[in-house]
């Protein structure tokens, strides 16, 4: 029961205010009806398509919707259960007031996805847009970097939230998290096998996520996770269509007033860490 892994990994507080709400507002008190409840509370998806939470990183930090996750949104820890590069591209500018998701995406970064309606290329690698150089300022004004965005999909097992999390990481963090598997490589450490504390670049005007080893699973919940990763619910959202956060670009870090403002973690309900 993927369960034990999320109570294992709580803190003694975590819970303990956990056992006090599931008791006083959501599990009945009959012993065999709570067990119950644990079997059939998966007939609540059978039929949801997109059974898991998105992140997005906006200012510098993690949300999930107007959520902060972790320490102020600024830093938390989770399991990466999978990973795969993904490549979105939009024919218009991105528009914060209005966004839209890409017109042409690849899960892979190979091809189109079968349905892509408005194809660019039959290949990734054929496709003008993912040239470096074939990227455009909103004034038409040519970049040095491509036009189709080059990201990556993480799937996540979040402390204390029983879904799957998808995390799109920006182009400018690709190459920091290739070279964290390629520590992990070196260590003899699947990546499934420790927790990953997911935090920010702060010496750069964007927002650029840093991933660092975090504390390695114990054996019998790495074992659990290992077999948690090739379930239904995490192929769904390994596998789901690509959406705005897929497709928004980096935004500035937020400055110190910035942060004065925003909601602080105790607003965070369920993803404070």
């Amino acid at each position: 029961n993927f369960n034990t892994i999320k109570h294992q990994m709580m803190s003694k507080k975590q819970k303990a205010d956990q056992q006090e709400i599931y008791t006083a507002d959501i599990a009945p008190a009959n012993l065999e009806l709570k067990d119950l409840y644990k079997e059939d509370v998966a007939e609540n998806l059978a039929h949801v398509s997109d059974a898991f939470f998105r992140i997005s990183i906006q200012g510098g930090r993690y949300k999930v919707g107007e959520k902060l996750i972790g320490s102020n949104g600024i830093e938390f820890s989770a399991v990466v259960l999978r990973e795969i590069p993904v490549n979105t591209y939009n024919d218009t500018a991105y528009d914060v007031t209005n966004p839209a998701p890409p017109v042409c995406w690849s899960l892979g970064g190979l091809k189109p996805d079968i349905t892509v309606e408005a194809k660019q290329s039959e290949s990734c690698a054929s496709c003008k847009h993912n040239r470096f150089g074939s990227a455009a300022t909103s004034d038409g004004q040519k970049r040095k970097g491509k036009a189709c965005r080059n990201s990556k999909r993480l799937i996540l097992q979040v402390k204390d939230v029983e879904l799957p999390v998808l995390l799109s990481l920006p182009p400018t963090a690709v190459k920091e998290f290739n070279a964290y598997l390629k520590e992990l490589s070196l260590l003899g450490l699947p990546l499934a096998a420790v927790e990953t504390v997911f935090t920010f670049d702060t010496t750069v005007q964007f927002a650029k996520p840093v991933m660092k080893q975090g504390a390695s699973l114990p054996a019998e919940d790495y074992l659990l996770i290992r077999e948690h990763r090739k379930s239904t619910i995490v192929e769904a959202a390994l596998h789901a269509y690509a959406a705005v956060e897929d497709n928004a670009p980096e935004t500035p870090v937020e400055t110190t007033q910035d942060m004065s403002t925003t909601k602080s973690a105790d607003d965070a309900e369920v993803w404070d860490d």
